[in-house]
């Protein structure tokens, strides 16, 4: 509301000096010369493609990436309960994982993460209003709890009404691998949030690009783009080929896995959309923003479909219980799908449905599973 009383003051402005000789649509100078976007390409490394007048990158990429390795950090550490034999899986730590989670006790393997001021917690859902946003760490943090207690029972086999392991992976008494819960409901909790519903949102893409962030080399617009690929990938290429190794992390991975056919395009809408930053293009960067946010979301989509539908498939109890921990934890994401006007309401009411039986996934049916994918696609216009 401030900038739309701002930009009527200003009109008012310009009707009460109309002796003034200057033009009314002469704009600042562009912070940046102009760039060819035609000379970007799929190969094309981001993180050299932008630079200064005196040849210095303006990409840093260090605050997403730090997250970025914090969720590694974390993940590897609760994957500790899903190994194959004959290696020992491991009960875990409770204040490890919380620690891991909010940054506290100095668990992260280097000095850079430990007092880097950043937490996933900190992260989580933080486009949500303060209690909407603290529900959703609460959510995470009961999970690490119940993670925590299943561990204790990791060399058991799982039965109904008692935590276990299936296979190799580790069950709570409902049957739900909650690792892979957690995983995946922090997927869409910190990077698709970040990226999506606060770094570029038509609010954010308003950004001042007018001059550089003192002491650094960037603008604030030009920092807020690099910060969502910087929650995608540290690579100065994204990887767009699931076979491709590095293989990308977390939703970036999925976005290869799942909804590879828009990679390429979500890479170069990147690269696109910072290069029309460096030209002062408003437009351009929003459609290229636009490409991205889309793809993202319905990344979240299929690969809850996926696994949903793996789940039905699939006859072993195993794998079963691992594909529906995927899907129960990209069914949480979903709430931070704004774009297709998924909320909190569509997601819990997805999770409602799946998780009503009397003996949590022991009970599960394929009627439950096929309404849950049903009501995905027709949200997220899925064939």
């Amino acid at each position: 509301m401030t900038f739309r009383f701002a930009a009527v003051a200003l009109l008012a402005l310009s009707f009460g000096f109309t002796s003034c000789d200057k033009d009314d649509s002469e704009t600042a100078p562009a912070l940046r010369a102009k760039m060819d976007t035609s000379t970007l390409t799929a190969s094309s490394k981001y993180t050299e493609s932008f630079k200064d007048a005196s040849g210095q990158s303006t990409v840093d990429l260090t605050a997403a990436n730090q997250r970025l390795d914090m969720f590694t950090e974390f993940n590897t550490y609760m994957a500790q309960v899903a190994v194959a034999a004959p290696a020992v899986p491991a009960t875990l730590d409770e204040a490890k994982l919380r620690g891991l989670y909010a940054n506290t006790g100095g668990y992260f393997t280097t000095a850079e993460l430990n007092t880097s001021g950043l937490s996933l917690r900190g992260s989580t859902a933080a486009s949500f209003p303060a209690t909407n946003a603290e529900a959703a760490r609460t959510y995470i943090e009961q999970s690490i709890s119940q993670l925590a207690t299943a561990s204790q029972s990791v060399n058991n086999v799982a039965t109904p009404g008692n935590a276990g392991r299936l296979g190799r992976y580790l069950v709570d008494a409902n049957g739900y691998e909650v690792n892979q819960v957690i995983q995946k409901a922090l997927i869409g909790a910190v990077l698709l949030d970040q990226i999506n519903n606060l770094l570029l949102t038509d609010n954010a893409l308003k950004a001042d690009n007018s001059k550089v962030v003192a002491g650094k080399t960037y603008s604030e617009l030009e920092h807020n783009w690099d910060l969502a690929y910087g929650f995608l990938t540290k690579n100065a290429i994204m990887t767009t080929d699931i076979a491709a190794t590095p293989r990308e992390r977390f939703l970036a991975g999925y976005l290869n896995e799942k909804n590879g056919q828009a990679s390429p395009a979500v890479y170069m809408a990147f690269l696109k959309g910072r290069a029309a930053i460096v030209n002062n293009d408003a437009a351009g960067v929003k459609a290229q923003a636009e490409i991205i946010r889309t793809e993202l979301e319905k990344t979240i989509a299929l690969a809850a479909v996926s696994y949903l539908n793996n789940w039905k498939a699939a006859s072993a109890l195993d794998v079963k219980a691992h594909a529906l921990g995927e899907g129960l934890g990209f069914i949480y994401s979903l709430r931070f799908c704004t774009k297709y006007g998924a909320d909190a309401a569509f997601s819990d009411n997805l999770l409602a449905g799946l998780m009503s039986g009397s003996q949590g996934a022991w009970s599960l049916t394929n009627a439950q599973a096929d309404a849950a994918v049903n009501a995905i696609k027709a949200k997220f216009n899925i064939q």
